[in-house]
């Protein structure tokens, strides 16, 4: 090749080196186009998914109040009589959880800590019953349960005494025959908490129900001047004389307002005008001398701790979804499928001991009567916020997953 040649070659290559270098192409801007579109998409999406999560936060919330689909608990020293149904009291669902979430303590509601039932060490279920507690709606669901879980219902025990406690023998009674029953065996009774261990023998799985303790009372005192309780102690005592009819008239208003010693519910006392079970703590906190007195606070302290070690859990009809739930959760070996089979023997199971008497309670009166139940209304509460503490936690852990 020439020398000249050479020279116009090299410089036809630099030509085309200059036209590249100096050339203004199109990627860079589209480059930064694509990378604001992406940024912009991006922040949709980050904008759509926080939304997505605070709606479903709102409907948590909004699930998380004192309705059947809820749950958690605190304390229970905190009572409020006026403002129960107020959705920021600590003493309903929503109000506890709120309270729960701003004091940091959500993290701690799990199922592994709040289920005792791992700590038993027998197939046994003991659901010591209190009375006035509308456990008696249970017995259909339970016999529903027996055919479909393959367990026992098993309702009459070796001491049939309605005694307020029980003797050392008939615990030990009760403890022996209980510990004979085959595993898979639901015992109810009405009775206090038994210390199984203490007899040598294993732990079975504790259950009960409470109910507002006036409620309690207001259904006991009716159930006592009902035709029915008339008509059996008519076929029981046949000649005996039996109350008046202005007895069995009476109203619940009136019994408080006059004072009567049927309607007193002195504070500490021991003995009772009436065997009306008024001590809704009892069945909690045992056989004890101590647990006798009424609405005393050693007696609560003593049955918020047997309920917070001892029992897998305590419910309550008066929130029976939440009640189904944790039972069905908590204790599946027995429970599995409650709420599918409440739902479909609802009918049969509400109309069991149904009682259409709703009478009217004033204002003042069941005021008059609270103001004598300040400690067993601090029990009533901490067990139902033990019940929505378990329910919550169930609900955070299918969140979470």
């Amino acid at each position: 090749m020439s020398l000249n040649a050479e020279r116009s070659y090299k410089m036809k290559l630099r030509d085309v080196e200059n036209a590249f270098k100096y050339r203004r192409i199109p990627y860079p801007k589209r480059s930064v186009e694509l990378i604001a579109l992406l940024a912009i998409s991006c922040t949709f999406f980050l904008f759509m998914h926080t939304n997505k999560l605070n709606s479903r936060l709102k409907e948590m919330e909004v699930k998380l109040q004192p309705s059947e689909f809820s749950a958690l608990g605190l304390t229970g020293n905190h009572i409020s009589g006026h403002d129960a149904g107020k959705h920021d009291d600590i003493n309903t669902l929503h109000g506890t959880y709120q309270y729960l979430k701003s004091t940091g303590q959500l993290g701690r509601v799990t199922p592994m800590y709040l289920n005792n039932t791992r700590f038993a060490g027998s197939g046994l279920v003991v659901f010591n019953r209190p009375t006035r507690v509308d456990s008696e709606q249970m017995l259909p669901l339970f016999r529903q349960l027996a055919a479909m879980n393959d367990i026992n219902v098993v309702l009459n025990g070796p001491v049939r005494t309605m005694n307020r406690t029980r003797t050392e023998k008939e615990q030990l009674t009760e403890a022996e025959w209980a510990n004979e029953l085959e595993s898979g065996s639901i015992y109810m009774a009405h009775s206090n908490w038994l210390d199984f261990a203490s007899y040598g023998y294993k732990k079975p799985i504790y259950i009960s129900l409470v109910k507002d303790p006036i409620d309690r009372m207001i259904t006991d005192f009716h159930k006592r001047r009902s035709w029915v309780k008339r008509t059996i102690y008519r076929r029981m005592y046949p000649g005996r004389p039996e109350r008046s009819d202005e007895w069995y008239q009476q109203s619940f208003n009136d019994c408080v307002r006059s004072a009567s010693p049927e309607c007193l519910f002195v504070q500490y006392s021991v003995g009772d005008y009436i065997q009306d079970f008024k001590r809704q703590s009892l069945y909690f906190c045992g056989n004890e001398a101590d647990c006798l007195p009424f609405n005393s606070p050693h007696a609560i302290q003593v049955a918020k701790r047997r309920v917070e070690k001892e029992y897998s859990v305590v419910g309550t009809l008066e929130e029976r979804n939440i009640t189904l739930t944790v039972l069905e959760k908590y204790i599946p070996r027995f429970f599995n499928h409650a709420r599918f089979l409440y739902k479909l023997h609802s009918k049969a199971i509400r109309n069991r001991n149904r009682n259409n008497r709703k009478p009217h309670i004033d204002p003042d009166v069941r005021e008059m009567v609270r103001r004598n139940f300040t400690n067993e209304y601090e029990f009533y509460y901490f067990c139902k916020q033990r019940l929505y503490k378990q329910y919550l936690a169930l609900q955070l852990e299918n969140n979470l997953h």
